[in-house]
């Protein structure tokens, strides 16, 4: 079952931040899409097993990002 999400980030502020984010979610197994909206800091992910949220949501703290909500 494919699941989407839209996480609240903050800091996500250039073209090139949005690449590598984009370029790391979607390397995740079980990741199919990543939409990164730079004005409203969302980043909005399909997955299924064995991605999770709770991962995706690592992945951006890992690259230096707060999670808003």
């Amino acid at each position: 079952m494919i699941h989407q999400n839209t996480i609240y980030t903050a800091g996500i502020e250039t073209k090139e931040q949005v690449s590598q984010l984009t370029e790391r979610i979607s390397n995740m197994i079980g990741v199919h899409q990543v939409n990164i909206n730079i004005i409203d800091g969302q980043v909005t992910v399909s997955y299924e097993t064995p991605a999770n949220l709770n991962s995706i949501e690592k992945e951006i703290y890992d690259e230096g990002y707060k999670i808003v909500f």
